[in-house]
């Protein structure tokens, strides 16, 4: 597909300059919430194809877990809220969308097209009115809306960072700000109208509530600097991030406050000091790890980027087994503070713009095209993505154990174990190539081979208990997680992930 787009719709200028088709793109282009551009605006990340099957996985990823939380005992999580089932549908919906605008990016006819511009509408109203009960009114009027705000916001997101994503990876990142706009919203209204802040809420919910504000005002701030130029100088830079700390820790959405809410957690148990020590140590030998490629002043090998996979890994898994909530809010923390130094960064900020530039392109491979450092960030939405989609990530059975600790560590078996074992190995021994693909059959067994055997060894130390149907569905989801590896030019670090996702939570 070329990048040039049309002047109404961003669309793809190779199909028709008939008038009848440039009147269509009109008509879809409204309906859709595009207005009219440049030709030259929308550029996809270079080098790859466009990954429109991406667009399917975070929305079949909530359906899995809405589905299996469902059917499982009820004493693990007793209340899936309205909510939640709300912002399922609300994914199905704008999957629709994403769909249909990719079908109609590659369809020539123009009967067919015309059918395309109302399946979104028609589809996202069947679901609300047959999901929720909504009459075919309010159904279709939340549809419209949620179409098209979401479909601008997806147009934004690739006109704004050109070359920093393909069409499905910008589906994904546009797909996720927007559900979690959402039910960030949702929840600040219930807790101002029809809940109000209580004392003693459940730790989770505490946490969560934290968490996701925390990670709405940060939104805000990037939006400021991305629509108002002026903000950018240092003199008011600063002063708006402080403005961002003082919101994200004493806004009152929580009982104590956040900060003291934050504090208390930490210092109830030994055993968050002792993680928190250990988080501490990884971090500097991260930083250690910085320096020492920028003193050797040469691009960094594979081997070195996969040490940041092996932190992940010692970051979740000792966070996922003993200090589940900790993680949790430790991994929103995490993705605002890499979101602040890419902002140091792009806007080069001192006294520390100028470093992190370097060390992005000292760690930067093909993939990260674009202004943002999105492989990286990826890596820490990859690991965390289960514990965020999860309604209850941290409740356990009568036996101390967290059920969907499988699930859970999608993340860190896919790219921690997987895809670095895929990437050393294969580089190193691999000799028998995919067709057409640099990837090799060798790197492909080792994937398999270094997730199951952590698999194995957690079941061996009863963390988990896989029966032998359940067995089946994890080699399956390895397998089909490896085949994806070695096939796709997408970046490994989001769509493995959620691949091995949706296949495991089925047992």
């Amino acid at each position: 597909m070329r990048n040039r787009t049309d002047n109404n719709s961003g669309y793809s200028s190779e199909f028709s300059s008939s008038d009848e088709d440039t009147q269509l793109k009109k008509v879809h282009a409204r309906m859709c919430g595009v207005g009219h551009q440049r030709n030259t605006d929308i550029v996809p990340r270079p080098g790859a194809s466009p990954g429109y099957w991406l667009s399917c996985l975070l929305p079949l990823s909530l359906v899995a877990t809405y589905w299996t939380n469902l059917h499982e005992e009820p004493q693990r999580c007793s209340n899936i809220p309205q909510q939640y089932k709300l912002v399922t549908l609300t994914a199905l919906t704008i999957c629709i969308q994403n769909i249909s605008f990719f079908m109609y990016l590659a369809l020539q006819a123009k009967l067919y097209k015309w059918l395309i511009v109302f399946i979104p509408f028609v589809g996202g109203t069947c679901i609300f009115k047959f999901g929720l009960g909504m009459n075919w009114w309010l159904a279709f009027v939340w549809t419209l809306f949620i179409d098209v705000i979401f479909q601008r916001c997806y147009i934004q997101v690739m006109r704004d960072l050109p070359k920093s994503f393909t069409y499905g990876e910008a589906s994904i990142l546009t797909q996720g700000i927007f559900l979690f706009v959402m039910n960030t919203l949702i929840m600040g209204y219930h807790l101002i109208v029809t809940e109000p802040v209580k004392e003693n809420a459940n730790e989770m919910q505490t946490l969560s509530t934290i968490m996701m504000f925390a990670l709405l005002w940060l939104l805000l701030v990037c939006t400021s600097l991305l629509a108002c130029q002026f903000l950018r100088k240092p003199f008011i830079f600063y002063p708006i991030m402080m403005t961002f700390v003082a919101a994200a820790t004493l806004a009152p959405v929580t009982k104590p406050l956040p900060v003291i809410a934050v504090f208390e957690f930490i210092f109830q148990d030994r055993m968050r000091l002792y993680i928190i020590l250990f988080y501490v140590a990884l971090v500097i030998a991260t930083v250690a790890v910085v320096c020492w490629q920028l003193r050797n002043a040469q691009h960094a090998t594979t081997s070195v980027r996969k040490l940041f996979h092996i932190f992940m890994v010692l970051v979740y898994i000792p966070g996922l087994l003993y200090e589940c909530a900790f993680l949790y809010i430790a991994s929103g923390v995490a993705m605002a503070l890499i979101t602040i130094f890419d902002l140091l960064r792009i806007l080069k900020m001192p006294p520390l713009g100028e470093i992190l530039e370097k060390a992005f392109h000292s760690f930067a491979d093909e993939k990260d095209a674009g202004i943002i450092a999105f492989t990286p960030m990826c890596l820490l939405i990859g690991c965390s993505l289960p514990i965020w989609i999860m309604p209850c990530p941290c409740a356990t059975n009568e036996h101390g154990l967290n059920v969907k600790l499988l699930p859970l560590l999608s993340g860190v078996l896919t790219i921690g174990f997987g895809d670095t074992a895929a990437s050393v190995i294969g580089s190193k021994y691999g000799r028998n190539k995919w067709k057409n693909s640099s990837r090799s059959v060798e790197g492909s067994v080792a994937f398999v081979l270094y997730v199951l055997l952590p698999i194995a060894i957690l079941n061996l130390m009863e963390f988990v208990q896989l029966n032998v149907v359940q067995w089946s569905v994890t080699v399956v989801a390895t397998l089909i997680s490896a085949l994806v590896e070695a096939r796709t030019d997408q970046i490994d670090n989001l769509v493995l992930p959620l691949v091995f996702y949706i296949i495991i939570s089925l047992c």
